[in-house]
C-alpha cells in the first residue's frame, strides 16, 4: 500500500465506469464484422461480373442495376456503421486513458484528450494512438498489481501490434479506394478498384476482430481495477 499512498490518498481517487462502453464497442465492432464480411461476398460477385464483362460475355441492365443498387445499399450500411465504430471506440479509449489520471498515476506520457486528439493529427496519427493503447493496457494492470501483489500481469504487445498494423495497412488500402472510386471509367480501372475495396475489406474483419478482443481483455482489466478502487474507498462515477 505504500506505492498507492505515494500517489494520493486512496480515498481522493475515483475511476469512471468505461464497461456499457465497452459492451457498445464490442456490439458495434460484431455488426461492422457481419457487415464487411457481407461486402466480401457482394464485392466478390461484383468483380466476377465485370472480369465476365471483360471477356466480352453479356451484362444485362437488369443484372448490372441489381448489382448497383446491392452494392450501394451494402456500402451505405458499412459507412454507417463504421462512422458509429469511431464514435463509440474514442469515447471508449479517452475514458479508458482518462481513469488512469483520475486513479493517481502521475507519469503518463499524455493528457487525457490526446487519446482522441492523435488519431487526427498528421503523422502522429500512426504511432500515437498505439504508444497510448499499449500505455493503457500497461498501467492498468501495473495498478491492480499495486493493489493485489498476486494478480499476474498478461502482455498485449503481439495482439495490439498485430492490430496497429493491419490498421495501418487497412488506412493506406482505403486512402488509395477513396482517390479512385470515382476514377473508374474503363474496365480495367473499375476491376481494379473493385479489387482494392475487397482487399479493404478482407483486412478490416481480423482488424475488427483484434479491436473486440483488445476491449473484451481490458474490459475485464478495467472491472478489476474498480473492484480493488472500490474496495480500498475510492470513488466510483457512473456516467
Amino acid at each position: 500500500m505504500d506505492e498507492i499512498i505515494k500517489e494520493g490518498p486512496i480515498e481522493k481517487l475515483e475511476i469512471w465506469d468505461n464497461s456499457k462502453r465497452a459492451k457498445t464497442v464490442m456490439i458495434i465492432f460484431w455488426i461492422l464484422t457481419g457487415l464487411t464480411v457481407i461486402g466480401i461476398v457482394s464485392g466478390y460477385f461484383e468483380l466476377e461480373i465485370l472480369k465476365n464483362a471483360q471477356q466480352g460475355e453479356f451484362i444485362s441492365d437488369k443484372e448490372a442495376n441489381a448489382n448497383d443498387i446491392r452494392q450501394m445499399i451494402i456500402g451505405l450500411l458499412q459507412t454507417g456503421v463504421y462512422i458509429a465504430s469511431i464514435v463509440v471506440f474514442l469515447n471508449w479509449f479517452r475514458r479508458a486513458y482518462g481513469n488512469l489520471h483520475r486513479i493517481g498515476i502521475t507519469y503518463l506520457k499524455h493528457k487525457e484528450s490526446m487519446a482522441v486528439w492523435s488519431w487526427f493529427i498528421p503523422i502522429i496519427v500512426l504511432f500515437r494512438p498505439v504508444q497510448i493503447m499499449n500505455e493503457i493496457w500497461t498501467e492498468t494492470q501495473e495498478k491492480i498489481k499495486k493493489y493485489d501483489s498476486n494478480y499476474n500481469i498478461k502482455s498485449g504487445g503481439l495482439i495490439i501490434g498485430l492490430w496497429w498494423t493491419l490498421f495501418i495497412i487497412s488506412n493506406f488500402i482505403g486512402r488509395y479506394v477513396l482517390k479512385t472510386a470515382f476514377k473508374g471509367e474503363t474496365i480495367e480501372q473499375l476491376i481494379e478498384g473493385s479489387q482494392a475495396i475487397l482487399i479493404s475489406d478482407i483486412i478490416q474483419v481480423p482488424e475488427a476482430l483484434l479491436v473486440i478482443l483488445i476491449v473484451f481483455q481490458l474490459s475485464k482489466m478495467e472491472l478489476k481495477l474498480t473492484e480493488e478502487v472500490k474496495k480500498y474507498g475510492g470513488k466510483i462515477v457512473y456516467k
